[in-house]
């Protein structure tokens, strides 16, 4: 009985420790594009001196956004007290990512897709 037992436990233990979260499984999935953006804002800002070539944004300090499976994502962070700056990186056909135009007349033709968040990454800051 004891060895019944321990067989069932043991499958348990390890059918628990092998499933992922959703909120990993999506983790995982867009890891390498969230982190493309991260680079490409940060190069951006050290392009228009925003930064100087030694600092650099981190991916923990931004609010981060995916949405319509990775098409697009928003990177929401704090530069300066009190000023929120958002930046919308959308994938190209060659799957590379292309800063999104901010001004509200050319944002406007997407916002139906941005409607639906598929990933969140910490929220606190958005």
């Amino acid at each position: 009985m004891k060895t019944k037992f321990l067989i069932i436990l043991s499958t348990l233990i390890i059918m628990l420790t092998g499933c992922k979260s959703e909120k990993e499984e999506k983790k995982e999935k867009y890891d390498s594009s969230i982190n493309q953006v991260v680079t490409l804002e940060n190069k951006r800002l050290q392009k228009e001196k925003i930064l100087t070539d030694t600092d650099i944004l981190k991916r923990e300090d931004i609010g981060i956004a995916v949405y319509q499976n990775g098409d697009f994502i928003e990177l929401i962070y704090e530069l300066k007290p009190n000023k929120q700056t958002e930046s919308l990186y959308k994938k190209d056909k060659s799957k590379n990512y292309k800063l999104f135009p901010n001004q509200k007349i050319k944002r406007g033709d997407v916002n139906k897709e941005l409607e639906k968040i598929d990933y969140v990454e910490n929220t606190a800051l958005k």
